[in-house]
């Protein structure tokens, strides 16, 4: 019929694209959903217990997973690596424990210009563990990235709380997070290794959660399927991104979180945003782009 039709129609256009066209659009797909998905844990966060944020955003991933999972088939479940599935849910869980707690009371503009941080604490990570060679130039870049952290969380002149740093402690977090799945990815899909993370996650979550346990009104619905949604598709739009062009490509409009985030949480919030976190969200990101923009040189010259 005449929908099937428009639907032709539209996937013609979508790949009659570049793909480097269609990675920034994937990318700003996932800034998106990363900026609303904040919007529903600090929403959420008013009533419910960290911990059980996380629980609620696991059992809505694995639910999101299962279909995936029926098409490839069990046996594309089967890994060597459990240990390093372990470790990487381990990281994750941690990440966002910390990052959950520190949103209840951390602006979300501040917030999101702290999650710029993640590829240097990566960098760092594949120095030190994957004894990866890091040149001169990254870790200045390193350095300067951090100094972007300092003016935003300004040390001295406003006062460091503890949900700022633990906002911190989970981009560290992060960092090891990736660099498992770095490690993950030269053996296992991806699909594999969300699905994983999922299940640990699930009953990881659930029994902590049993302590702190408040039950869920209907009025809460909304919110809780916006965060399940939300954090499936910023990771799924954000692979596809980087699936479908380099990421010196697709780095600078993932900068389009924190303008997002900004708008939605004013919107929604009544939030305002702080100058300083602007400026420093800007050096940060301009730090983590050299380093992106610096390994895919150098991944290019090996070849």
């Amino acid at each position: 019929g005449t929908r099937h039709v428009r639907a032709l129609a539209v996937r013609a256009v979508w790949f009659g694209l570049s793909p480097a066209t269609r990675g920034c659009a994937w990318m700003i797909l996932a800034a998106t959903s990363f900026a609303v998905l904040l919007i529903a844990i600090r929403v959420l966060s008013a009533k419910f217990h960290t911990v059980e944020i996380v629980f609620f955003r696991s059992v809505f991933g694995l639910a999101l997973m299962v279909p995936v999972v029926m098409r490839s088939g069990l046996v594309r479940l089967k890994t060597r690596r459990l240990p390093m599935h372990c470790m990487r849910t381990l990281f994750a869980l941690a990440a966002m424990l910390a990052f959950y707690y520190g949103l209840a009371t951390v602006s979300v503009a501040d917030a999101m210009a702290l999650t710029f941080v993640i590829p240097i604490f990566t960098t760092i990570a594949a120095a030190v563990i994957l004894r990866e060679r890091v040149d001169g130039p990254r870790w200045a870049a390193v350095a300067i990235g951090f100094v972007g952290a300092l003016i935003v969380i300004r040390p001295g002149f406003v006062e460091t709380t503890l949900p700022m740093m633990m906002v911190v402690l989970s981009s560290v977090f992060y960092a090891g997070a990736w660099t498992s799945v770095k490690l993950l990815t030269r053996t296992e899909p991806a699909s594999v290794i969300v699905f994983y993370m999922n299940v640990m996650l699930v009953p990881a979550t659930l029994v902590p959660s049993i302590y702190v346990w408040v039950g869920p009104a209907w009025s809460d619905l909304p919110a809780l399927i916006i965060l399940g949604l939300t954090g499936w598709a910023a990771h799924f739009c954000q692979a596809r991104a980087f699936g479908e062009a380099d990421a010196s490509v697709v780095a600078p409009f993932d900068f389009l979180r924190l303008p997002f985030g900004a708008v939605f949480a004013w919107v929604w919030l009544g939030e305002p945003s702080d100058p300083w976190t602007w400026l420093g969200a800007a050096v940060i990101f301009t730090a983590t782009y050299y380093i992106t923009w610096r390994e895919g040189q150098m991944t290019r010259t090996k070849r």
